[in-house]
């Protein structure tokens, strides 16, 4: 028995043994995948060529480029000011570089400072490996290019201005033609009229007498509105972008059964949205009154008599009080407008303040603060019906218009002052005047 049982142990492991030798043998072939593998680790990723870094025409930029190697997924850019030693003002920016036949990548580098600077660039595989450093030094410039403008017009051709500042650039408005045209500049200087109308004629309720357009960005709405004078009446229009276009989507006047003019919308700080305009009651007149919630219809009940002319200087030529601004500094609202007829050469601006929305107005014991025999005024006549602006820099600015020439009312021309408020609450529009252009 036990014979037995010995020769079955001896078959079984010669069984055991020809099945291990034939698995050995299938697995010959992982020898060379180790030392594939093992190739690979030893291979060196090549830098990238012809590394260059070039200014802009933009201060503190550099635009680097170079050209890739075919094993490479992406490339590390590094810098460093010249001469600091200390890696850890070093500054790294990852970029990608698309491995589907490029051969040649590029990055724009936003320098903090103006300096000279140190840029290296690492070339990365597809298996995380580094080449080594390629460096190079370049200084970016240190002040932006002038801007070279094909001037088409020596002036910013609108009466009634009005300017809104959004998102880096500036947009102005005014009276010209039927229907409302938008100039967009960064500097105040060189405007680009948009091709398209802000706001043209059909998505209006009136068809003639367009005047004094103002947009305002409602951030609670997330919409740019335009109050605006239509057929001597007043009406709103709104877009998503503040050069239009404007579409009045109730093709109706805001008061239906009164002729007016002039708008300026102003939201307070516990966000009351009112209206301020011109009613022709006993000359012109600024009247304000609280908005609805869907600002395009007020408050009948809340018409407040704000302003009238009654002032010498404010009756030189007619009984007329028009172009209000409202603006609110701590406690104090201010309200500017203009008096005289526009084709007066002695048009001209003050102001009033109060301790509401609604007044009552007291009116600025050195008005006008803006009239040809001022110094801002610069030579210039029947300067008025203007608009406070915020600036890029903070700062306010005043866009107005002047008369053609002391010879010729039209067509009137916008000119632009700074303007600010003193410690005492004063305000002053001062400066030389921009000269704004039309270029192409």
């Amino acid at each position: 028995m036990r014979s037995i049982q010995y020769c079955l142990f001896l078959i079984t492991c010669l069984i055991l043994s020809l099945t291990l030798t034939s698995s050995c043998g299938h697995n010959d072939p992982a020898v060379p995948d180790e030392e594939q593998a093992g190739n690979q680790e030893n291979e060196k990723v090549d830098q990238v060529t012809n590394f260059i870094a070039e200014e802009t025409d933009r201060a503190n930029e550099l635009k680097i480029a170079w050209s890739n190697t075919s094993n490479i997924v992406s490339v590390a850019i590094s810098y460093i000011r010249a001469g600091d030693v200390d890696e850890k003002n070093t500054i790294t920016v990852n970029v990608n570089v698309n491995v589907l036949g490029e051969k040649t990548g590029s990055y724009l580098l936003k320098l903090p400072v103006y300096a000279t600077y140190q840029i290296t660039a690492v070339a990365i595989d597809n298996y995380g490996k580094r080449s080594e450093k390629t460096m190079i030094t370049a200084t970016p410039a240190k002040e932006d290019a002038p801007v070279s403008y094909e001037i088409i017009d020596n002036k910013l051709p609108v009466a009634d201005p009005f300017v809104l500042y959004y998102d880096g650039k500036y947009y102005a408005y005014g009276t010209r033609i039927n229907g409302f045209e938008v100039y967009i500049s960064e500097d105040l200087k060189h405007w680009k009229r948009s091709a398209n109308l802000a706001l043209s004629p059909e998505n209006s309720w009136g068809d003639r007498w367009f005047w004094a357009p103002e947009v305002y960005y409602v951030a609670s709405k997330n919409r740019f509105y335009m109050f605006y004078s239509v057929d001597e009446h007043i009406c709103v229009a709104s877009a998503n972008r503040p050069e239009g276009p404007f579409v009045q989507y109730e093709k109706k006047p805001i008061v239906a059964n009164e002729k007016g003019i002039d708008t300026s919308f102003f939201i307070d700080d516990d966000g009351t949205p009112y209206l301020y305009y011109v009613r022709f009651t006993d000359g012109n007149v600024i009247w304000v009154a609280e908005m609805n919630d869907d600002l395009n219809s007020i408050k009948t009940g809340t018409l407040t008599k704000c302003i009238s002319a009654e002032d010498p200087w404010e009756r030189k030529q007619g009984t007329i009080a028009e172009g209000p601004s409202v603006l609110k500094r701590g406690g104090t609202y201010y309200l500017i407008y203009s008096a005289n007829h526009y084709e007066s050469q002695d048009y001209a601006v003050g102001y009033a303040t109060a301790g509401s929305p609604k007044g009552p107005w007291k009116k600025y014991s050195g008005n006008p603060i803006l009239r040809r025999d001022k110094p801002a005024a610069a030579g210039l006549v029947g300067t008025g019906h203007g608009a406070p602006f915020v600036s890029a820099g903070g700062s306010y600015k005043y866009i107005y218009h002047a008369h053609a020439s002391v010879n010729s009312v039209g067509p009137r021309t916008s000119y632009i002052n700074d303007f600010n408020i003193s410690e005492d609450g004063v305000i002053n529009i001062s400066g030389e005047p921009i000269r704004p252009v039309l270029v192409k």
